[in-house]
């Protein structure tokens, strides 16, 4: 466990926030260093300035299984870069989301040791997540990457597996108005009155606020350059999260038409599309069962309320396992993972590997 710690402690202290490039090309360097000396062959990628990382024991675009997560974090409190103990809790940005999965990767590969040789698989390492759906896109669909089955520790908790993942529309809608100073507002137009109303209507479009259906978080809001003058633009980010398809086809048609009524603009941004993974096929069925070995958790099937880069591989008709251990708060100021727990996350992937990707020269 002290070493799978040690990883996790310096990624952590790595300010990896979404769009702070410098952090996340040293968190990469970081973890394609560890990578490279084990004997791993990787290649690093420059995707409009965000990094990423692809590593394979054999020099492959197929490796049968292929550990995927992203670097980036959201922004927290500065304490929170700073990884802390409370009882059999570890505290701090991107414990549970996702540097826990990357220093488990990190540390089943130094465990391989010399029998590392004898697994195909690599490790997949994106800095684009939380702000955008393109860093494993363009590593599947430009590069070429297709393993058998992918692994992703970013949904599904408690160790239970992600049957149905929520999809993710994020859009941004503008206004505009007729800029005059402050004190004469009759003789312009408010663009920010007129978001304002916008979004009193696009919040009556989601009136239930519950994890099974369709949800609205309103992210950004952003209008005006000066107090004193009318601001002739304003603009908001839409956070939506469908159920599934059908849904996000009700939900475009919904807000553009709401968009088109008040004159607004509507720019997609982001769209997760909702996954629905087959949980017979045998490669995930394993997994299952080497949770169940390690853990003695009866792995179950579960909703994910969060998208992931599931949908990518999904796209492309490649099964993925998600799950992850137990842990809660991210995205939120006491993000925690039980270090018991990750820890079991080590000999759950090494017995996944011996049973799907074990495969002496």
């Amino acid at each position: 466990m002290k070493p799978l710690l040690a990883i996790l402690e310096r990624l952590v202290e790595l300010p990896t926030v979404s769009g702070n490039l410098a952090a996340c090309e040293e968190g990469l360097d970081f973890i394609g260093g560890f990578l490279a000396e084990r004997g791993l062959v990787v290649r690093r990628f420059d995707q409009d300035g965000f990094g990423a990382l692809v590593a394979t024991v054999r020099p492959t675009l197929s490796p049968a299984v292929m550990l995927t997560a992203h670097l980036d974090v959201v922004p927290g409190p500065e304490h929170l870069f700073t990884l802390k103990r409370d009882g059999g809790r570890a505290i701090g940005r991107g414990v549970f989301d996702m540097k826990g999965a990357i220093a488990a990767y990190l540390a089943l590969i130094d465990e391989l040791g010399p029998e590392l040789g004898q697994y195909d698989l690599g490790v997949m390492i994106t800095t684009d997540e939380e702000t955008r759906d393109l860093g494993v896109k363009l590593l599947l669909q430009e590069e070429g990457y297709r393993p058998r089955v992918a692994v992703l520790p970013d949904g599904g908790d408690n160790w239970q597996l992600e049957e149905v993942a929520k999809g993710a529309w994020r859009v941004r809608v503008s206004t505009y108005g007729v800029p005059v100073h402050g004190s004469r507002p009759w003789t312009g137009e408010s663009a920010s009155f007129k978001l304002l109303d916008l979004l009193g209507d696009i919040r009556r479009r989601f009136p239930v606020e519950d994890p099974h259906v369709d949800t609205l978080n309103i992210s950004f809001l952003r209008a005006g350059t000066a107090p004193n003058q009318l601001p002739d633009q304003a603009e908001a980010v839409l956070d939506i999260r469908v159920m599934g398809p059908a849904e996000l086809a009700e939900v475009e048609r919904d807000v553009a038409e709401i968009c088109r009524r008040h004159g607004a603009d509507l720019e997609l941004l982001v769209l997760f599309p909702p996954v629905k993974h087959d949980l017979t096929d045998p490669l995930l069925a394993e997994f299952a069962r080497s949770v169940e070995r390690v853990t003695g958790v009866s792995c179950g099937s579960c909703l994910s309320f969060g998208s992931s880069d599931a949908a990518q591989y999904a796209a492309i008709g490649v099964p993925c396992a998600v799950t992850r251990p137990i842990g809660g708060g991210h995205h939120g100021d006491e993000e925690w993972v039980d270090v018991a727990s990750l820890a079991q996350l080590v000999p759950v992937l090494r017995d996944y590997l011996r049973r799907v990707a074990h495969s002496p020269r």
